[in-house]
């Protein structure tokens, strides 16, 4: 039987003024699907992951969560509590982490479930506490995001998006801000998320995470999905010459 579809996008376009970043990009993500998104910076990677969570509205095209449409007209969400829903299905791990600079990683962890989702604080607590052991940050739940290295910061994003309870995961280049020897850090747990069945969409750069941990690789050029599969037939034999040559490139 086929895993229930958690997130679908139907041709979706995005312009900004005269500038078309997004050309009619469709993507259905499943229960337990791991699906990495890669393309060379300006491919419109991150603008369609925004779309997807209305960060960024699309310009045409449909969004549906759990098969609930989302409805844009003229460029904005009909109805934001709509929005809210979704994004309580769809947790947003960032570049940049977006932490709260004046809370500490337990702080930053159970500000969504107490303020959004109106849970009670002895809960929220506990939960965030056990996610910030499952990351590795058992020592450093009380330190504020100042005390903490950029891996250390971005697990305790994955942990705060985590204790939201999602059914999927879109990460935008979560490993991209990183030193080089702390990428590996985060790359563990997201790699330890999919093993669990986490629905996640995954923006990255890391072609070793896309090849072994994807269940489905899609890439972008150019505003459009220029090649879609499985991880074995996408690095095994490219059928696109412009994929052929993105692999090159960044081997």
């Amino acid at each position: 039987m086929a895993e229930a579809v958690v997130l679908k996008a139907e041709d979706i376009c995005k312009s900004f003024g005269s500038l078309e970043v997004l050309k009619g990009i469709t993507l259905e993500a499943r229960n337990h699907d791991v699906i990495s998104i890669l393309g060379s910076s300006g491919s419109g990677k991150s603008t369609f992951l925004r779309c997807l969570n209305m960060l960024d509205p699309p310009t045409s095209g449909k969004v549906s969560v759990h098969g609930e449409e989302i409805v844009v007209k003229n460029g904005h969400p009909a109805d934001m509590r709509q929005v809210e829903r979704a994004r309580q299905r769809l947790g947003m791990v960032f570049q940049q982490f977006n932490l709260w600079t004046h809370r500490t990683a337990i702080e930053n962890v159970m500000e969504g479930p107490i303020h959004v989702l109106k849970q009670p604080k002895a809960e929220v607590k506990e939960r965030a506490e056990a996610l910030l052991v499952r990351v590795g940050l058992a020592e450093r739940m009380n330190m504020y995001p100042s005390q903490l290295s950029g891996g250390q910061q971005q697990r305790v994003a994955i942990a705060r998006a985590l204790c939201m309870e999602p059914d999927a995961i879109l990460f935008d280049e979560p490993t991209s801000a990183l030193d080089p020897e702390l990428v590996g850090e985060v790359l563990r747990v997201m790699q330890s998320l999919a093993a669990e069945g986490r629905t996640m969409i995954v923006v990255t750069h890391e072609m070793s995470f896309a090849r072994d941990v994807s269940t489905e690789v899609v890439f972008m050029h150019k505003g459009k999905i220029a090649e879609q599969g499985p991880p074995k037939e996408m690095f095994g034999s490219p059928k696109t010459e412009v994929f052929q040559k993105f692999i090159a490139d960044v081997r």
